[in-house]
């Protein structure tokens, strides 16, 4: 009995020791599972941990400023050209295009046989109004003359003919050829408008009237007036 006892405990104490060593191995064998394929094998019975370095971060690069209206670079300076030289143009005839007439002027004398001239009038001791008719350049005598308050109106004094007339006592002088002379107021000088022109036997103007106004002053008191075919 006593020899099964120790043979019993002689197998307990076996199967511990096996025990112990199952568990080393064991342990070595984790050991070498974590550590690194280059690191030296552990020389104590202590498994050696393998120990994890991080990587340094990846430096971030800093933003680069734009400016959002950049400035254009100036353009490089334009190599000096040579003057142009004029070329001859050929010559060019320029016809201007026709240009219509301008319409003919009213003649202010149209339908008259006689035509007036300018009126000159000067300072004298009478009112009278006097001329030559002309008739083609040449003094013309026989044709009457009359001077009225209007325009182609009545006479105020009897009509004038020219170079002939009996009221004039000078009427046969042939330095009197054409000439005329109406007497308004002989002696004296008066204020008036009055108008002068040319008729025929009948009274009937041939001529526009002449416009003319004396002064009771000196000034415009004997007026000259000529009339022309």
């Amino acid at each position: 009995m006593a020899r099964l006892t120790f043979g019993r405990a002689r197998v307990a104490t076996l199967i511990l020791v096996w025990l112990i060593i199952l568990g080393c191995r064991v342990g070595d064998s984790v050991a070498r599972l974590n550590v690194t394929p280059d690191a030296p094998e552990p020389t104590g019975t202590r498994a050696i941990r393998a120990t994890f370095t991080p990587a340094p971060p990846t430096p971030v690069p800093s933003p680069t400023l734009v400016a959002s209206n950049p400035k254009p670079a100036a353009p490089p300076p334009r190599p000096p050209t040579r003057a142009p030289t004029a070329r001859p143009q050929p010559s060019r005839t320029f016809t201007p295009a026709p240009t219509a007439p301008p319409p003919p002027t009213a003649d202010p004398y149209a339908g008259f046989y006689y035509r007036p001239g300018k009126v000159v009038c000067v300072a004298a001791p009478n009112t009278r109004v006097e001329g030559t008719i002309y008739d083609n350049g040449l003094p013309k005598s026989g044709v009457a003359v009359r001077v009225s308050y209007a325009e182609n109106g009545p006479p105020i004094v009897a009509d004038f003919i020219s170079g002939t007339d009996p009221s004039d006592y000078k009427h046969v002088d042939p330095a009197l050829k054409g000439k005329y002379r109406v007497g308004i107021s002989e002696g004296q000088r008066i204020d008036g408008n009055w108008w002068v022109f040319v008729v025929d036997g009948s009274g009937n103007p041939l001529s526009p009237g002449v416009y003319f106004k004396t002064h009771d002053t000196p000034g415009c008191n004997t007026a000259t007036v000529d009339f022309s075919h």
